[in-house]
């Protein structure tokens, strides 16, 4: 009866929303933490980058003549482009091809050269007769010349926000010969 009278005169707990279970009589639960916030996506993938330059460095008399400065270079469009990231959030579409090179493409192709022993790596060639040497270097300039594209995408993609916003202005504030 006192749970009542509590509850119509304003003592004690509330009744339970519809549709959920009466609170126990046990101590109340301590309300849940909310779960940690996930670190900027953009700031791993920063990290993942300096984490694959310095392994080549740390590799750099197994690697090939050309692929310290194939990694280097693909680092030069990279490093500038995660830094516009970090104060231009990224979309989705944006950020796929940039995170699936330094999670997946870049990473997957030095560990699999690096795991060659250096005198095969430099002198075994397959049937079109060229080393994993010489293929290592290939495909770095391929990630290189796909990175400059996604680069050049997300740039021109927010310069064409700007010219659309420029346009919105011209038409919203511009003067015409209709101005009164």
């Amino acid at each position: 009866m006192a749970g009542f009278f509590d509850r119509i005169f304003g003592g004690g707990a509330p009744p339970p929303a519809p549709g959920t279970a009466p609170a126990s009589g046990g101590p109340a639960a301590a309300p849940a933490d909310p779960p940690a916030a996930p670190r900027d996506e953009v700031a791993d993938l920063a990290d993942r980058l300096m984490t694959l330059v310095r392994t080549v460095n740390r590799n750099g008399g197994k690697m090939p003549e050309g692929g310290v400065p194939g990694v280097r270079a693909i680092e030069d469009v990279l490093r500038p482009l995660l830094t516009y990231l970090a104060a231009n959030p990224p979309t989705e579409q944006e950020l796929i091809p940039v995170r699936a090179t330094l999670t997946d493409y870049l990473p997957t192709t030095l560990e699999v050269f690096l795991a060659l022993p250096k005198d095969f790596a430099h002198t075994h060639r397959n049937r079109s007769g060229r080393t994993p040497a010489t293929e290592l270097v290939e495909q770095l300039h391929l990630l290189q010349a796909g990175v400059v594209e996604y680069a050049q995408s997300i740039y021109a993609g927010d310069a064409q926000q700007l010219s659309n916003q420029g346009r919105f202005l011209q038409t919203k504030f511009g003067r015409t010969d209709l101005t009164l």
